[in-house]
């Protein structure tokens, strides 16, 4: 049993509604999450997750060996770090964590540069939706450097990229579609005309999510969520089959097939604030700190190219 993955399953356990959950946020098939949880009870002789509560939550021995192994974790990195000087061969694992929004057609472009570059040292992803479970894996050491939504906290260095253009999708079912047009402007009556329709919304742990809430309840604008789901793309794909309106971010939207119905309304940037970058741990190790320069350089000249964000200072 490895301790990562447990630790994994127990923090992402406080945001779900079941067992099932945790497996899908964490890619992982329910009989081996369960299979986890099991052997780990089995070996401290200890309930750690309560299952028969809807949604299940943690026991409190669950909670007091979660702190355990985030601070066991912890120590153990800075354990290696501390030895990492002495060794002869500095080749070591550069864990780069992301949100479901990092392309792959970034990561074939960022990650051969960075290989050539660093040739003596390997990189591991590993994908997260939640914007909580980002924030674990920053302050608890399971990655070095994490590439999303900007994670806050003092202990925390943030690598500004852009802000990324947000849209409200209206489907062709909705009262407020209208036809013939793709881009629609936006006014605060369509937003709180929309507020009255089913949304079709990511999960409430999305930090992304949790942004556009935040407008709305800055509006005094009540949400009628009908859906939900842990899923960019599968959000948008319902929202423009006709099932609800959605917030999503620009990337998504080329995915969609051009023949559909549906109004796109861009919210103004001074209404809406969603940053986007790296962010490591201010105790990070040299390698890890000057990877992150490298792959906000890359990403900055990335943007640029590509005409997403304006020319740029050296900031480092």
């Amino acid at each position: 049993m490895k301790q990562d993955v447990l630790y994994q399953i127990l923090t992402t356990a406080e945001d779900c509604q079941t067992v099932s959950d945790i497996a899908k946020k964490l890619f992982l098939s329910q009989p081996y999450v369960s299979q986890v949880l099991s052997k780990a009870e089995k070996k401290y002789n200890v309930v750690l997750l309560e299952r028969r509560t809807l949604p299940i939550e943690l026991t409190e021995a669950g909670r007091t060996l979660c702190d355990g192994l985030a601070k066991l974790h912890s120590d153990q990195m800075k354990i290696e770090q501390d030895l990492r000087r002495f060794t002869e061969e500095e080749q070591s694992y550069i864990k780069i964590g992301f949100s479901p929004i990092w392309a792959s057609s970034e990561s074939r472009k960022i990650i051969p540069v960075l290989q050539k570059q660093f040739e003596t040292t390997r990189f591991e992803l590993i994908k997260t939706f939640s914007i909580n479970s980002a924030k674990r894996l920053i302050d608890n050491r399971m990655v070095d450097i994490y590439l999303g939504p900007l994670l806050r906290g003092e202990n925390l260095k943030n690598f500004f990229l852009f802000q990324p253009r947000i849209f409200l999708i209206i489907p062709e079912t909705s009262k407020l579609y209208q036809e013939g047009k793709r881009d629609v402007p936006f006014s605060q009556q369509l937003l709180m005309d929309l507020s009255k329709e089913k949304m079709v919304s990511l999960s409430d742990d999305s930090g992304f999510q949790k942004t556009v809430d935040h407008l709305l309840e800055d509006q005094n604008l009540s949400v009628n969520k009908s859906i939900k789901v842990n899923d960019y793309e599968v959000a948008l794909q319902m929202a423009v089959g006709g099932l609800g309106w959605t917030a999503t971010l620009e990337y998504m939207l080329p995915n969609l097939d051009p023949d559909l119905k549906y109004n796109q309304v861009e919210l103004p940037h001074n209404l809406i604030q969603s940053d986007n970058g790296l962010t490591i741990h201010m105790d990070s190790n040299d390698r890890a700190k000057e990877v992150a320069q490298v792959m906000t350089r890359l990403m900055k000249d990335d943007l640029v190219a590509r005409k997403l964000t304006k020319e740029y200072e050296q900031q480092f």
